[in-house]
């Protein structure tokens, strides 16, 4: 489109930001964005599969030792303990999928 009203004589509008060169400045900063989006989306995958496997992964997942303390807790001081009653509404959910 930019190319289009550049070689339109008659466009010249009134609004500052629809100037062929607001435009241009307007393009190269989406560029620039969608460059850096590109180059850290790597680095942005390799986090979330770190933080699913600390959290999720099974045995050794946080999630899973949550779950497994809960019911220690619960089977050495019992259901109605004000221990258990504690930490009893914390809920912890695994990932359906991984």
């Amino acid at each position: 489109m930019i190319v289009s009203v550049t070689a339109e004589p008659l466009y010249v509008p009134n609004e500052t930001d629809l100037k062929v060169t607001a435009l241009n400045t307007l393009l190269t900063n989406l560029k620039t964005t969608n460059t850096a989006v590109i180059n850290v989306t790597p680095a942005y995958h390799s986090a979330i599969i770190a933080r699913n496997t600390t959290l999720y992964q099974s045995i050794i997942g946080l999630v899973d030792i949550a779950l497994e303390v809960k019911k220690y807790v619960k089977s050495v001081f019992g259901a109605r303990s004000q221990q258990y009653e504690e930490i009893s509404g914390l809920e912890f959910k695994k990932l359906k999928k991984l």
